[in-house]
């Protein structure tokens, strides 16, 4: 897996498994600490080694500190899912949904353009951890 998946390219599913995540899960890499919200998340998506849940709206947020400027610390919220490998052994991680913004990329060029507009709604995964076995391990299946 990659730093970016986009959904085109994996198959989609239609009513997939869906998960329970009883409580929010926190944490943190370098300057910022991530909350992925506690919730429903459905298998939208898979490829050969994983499925894709998707969550409610706005399930992520990204709170940063700098810690030579903690005036400058700002945070947000995103849509987001979580990577689930087939395999029971490999660990859990969690992505963002690339927004589309209010106003389109537009002046950099056509080509240019057209790349930074491909990247919408792609899955961006901020964690260096990819194989995070606590986040697996407090997902439950709902049947």
């Amino acid at each position: 897996m990659s730093g970016r998946v986009y959904p085109r390219s994996l198959t989609p599913v239609d009513h997939g498994a869906t998960f329970s995540l009883a409580e929010d899960y926190v944490v943190s890499e370098k300057a910022a600490t991530f909350t992925l919200a506690a919730g429903t998340y459905v298998q939208r998506y898979e490829d050969r080694k994983a499925i894709y849940l998707v969550g409610d709206s706005q399930c992520v947020e990204m709170s940063v500190v700098p810690p030579k400027n903690p005036a400058a610390a700002w945070k947000d919220r995103w849509d987001c899912g979580i990577y689930l490998p087939k395999d029971p052994a490999v660990g859990a991680t969690f992505f963002f949904i690339r927004r589309t913004p209010e106003a389109p990329h537009s002046g950099n060029g056509a080509l240019i353009d057209a790349i930074i507009r491909a990247g919408y709604h792609s899955f961006d995964f901020p964690m260096s951890n990819k194989n995070d076995m606590q986040l697996r391990a407090k997902l439950v299946e709902v049947q």
